[in-house]
């Protein structure tokens, strides 16, 4: 098995996104993942990615989503061509007076906060959108999550040792690099919702590709985030048309925006 490991860096939000692409090729069969710790976000940096990935421990949770899912695809490939996607409003930036000021109400909104305000805030701001899907991660940690009778989605918390008690939750934002494999167990009656950590496209269809492995009931997923990028990576683009992410049949590299790192026979 041929294995090559490029490394990307790209603009994003006014800085840099970085990371790796896996190739793996065998005979006739191709695949690709992509290892990309999120910077403030992974508990890993990606130089600790790219010693993890070389010394083939593969401990690190964007290693293990890398790695583990290229070696899927190439022993037991999934076709998807689409999925249903949703766009969420982040809003923890931003005061709830200002946020409130910016939001225009529609039916079924995913709201994150990011864990920026405390409970009076919170609340405050909530009452101003009866009709939202869900509010993810509404409160400062250390706030009385009991005390905040919204429909809640879970995504940093599920990453830690204590999980904020809030009465409703009705979701659990899964991102694969972050979590790594296995993922945490789907719990019944709440929402399993895959998310990026602005990957590139391969990262993302990867991440599709995993509600049919897990038979996931299919949710509009959190992965329209390709459109932040300005320069892509591959001379496919996904697009999205009728709130569904649309996938390539195949996937080629632009090689002059890479770097490789690795090349070589396993």
């Amino acid at each position: 098995m041929r294995r090559i490991l490029y490394r990307y860096s790209r603009p994003f939000k006014k800085g840099v996104r970085e990371g790796f692409l896996l190739y793996l090729q065998d005979k006739e069969r191709e695949s690709w993942g992509e290892i990309a710790p999120l910077p403030g976000f992974s508990r890993e940096s990606i130089e600790e990615a790219l010693e993890d990935f070389l010394s083939g421990t593969c401990r690190l949770p964007s290693v293990q989503f890398g790695y583990y899912s290229a070696l899927l695809d190439l022993s037991d490939p999934v076709q998807l061509t689409a999925i249903p996607i949703k766009m969420k409003t982040k809003v923890g930036h931003l005061s709830p007076h200002e946020a409130v000021k910016m939001i225009q109400p529609v039916s079924s909104m995913r709201i994150d906060v990011n864990r920026k305000w405390n409970l009076q805030e919170a609340l405050a701001f909530a009452k101003c959108f009866p009709d939202v899907e869900y509010f993810e991660e509404p409160l400062l940690p250390g706030e009385n999550a009991k005390d905040f009778p919204y429909p809640v989605a879970l995504d940093e918390s599920l990453r830690e040792k204590t999980i904020p008690p809030y009465p409703h939750v009705v979701a659990h934002v899964i991102k694969p690099t972050m979590h790594g494999f296995p993922l945490p167990k789907i719990q019944k009656g709440i929402d399993f919702i895959l998310s990026s950590s602005y990957e590139t496209e391969v990262g993302i269809h990867q991440i599709a590709k995993l509600t049919q492995r897990l038979n996931i009931p299919l949710k509009p997923m959190g992965l329209g985030t390709c459109h932040l990028f300005e320069e892509p990576l591959f001379e496919e683009e996904p697009y999205v048309e009728q709130d569904r992410l649309h996938f390539p049949k195949k996937w080629k590299l632009k090689k002059d925006k890479v770097q490789v790192i690795v090349d070589e026979y396993v």
